[in-house]
């Protein structure tokens, strides 16, 4: 009997341990947004800002709607020498923009 209880607690464990990888996908889709996608005042931005991003630089964006300037964050991360690091400080100067201007919608970065 006390077997039995080991291996129902396993395969819950295993269970819950499979579903990781899947959480993370889920992330993964939240975390970016193609500069299709922006409204077009910061389709601009990402154009204008593009040719000086360089190999590692990011540009984050978040927008509560697509006509109201005063609802949109953009911010970009120049000048840096890795990528993680690049997205971290684009989306924190985003997330800073975000929270100034009452944004509900998430950074997200853009590609």
């Amino acid at each position: 009997m006390n077997t039995n209880l080991w291996l129902k607690l396993f395969s819950v464990w295993f269970g819950c341990l499979s579903l990781l990888p899947l959480s993370a996908l889920a992330e993964e889709g939240r975390k970016y947004i193609a500069p299709e996608l922006l409204p077009n005042s910061l389709q601009l931005s990402w154009q204008a800002n593009k040719p000086s991003l360089g190999k590692f630089g990011q540009c984050a964006a978040a927008f509560d709607s697509k006509t109201d300037d005063a609802k949109m964050a953009f911010a970009c991360s120049v000048y840096v020498k890795l990528n993680a690091v690049a997205e971290r400080k684009a989306i924190q100067h985003c997330d800073e923009q975000r929270v100034t201007r009452g944004i509900k919608a998430p950074c997200q970065l853009v590609r």
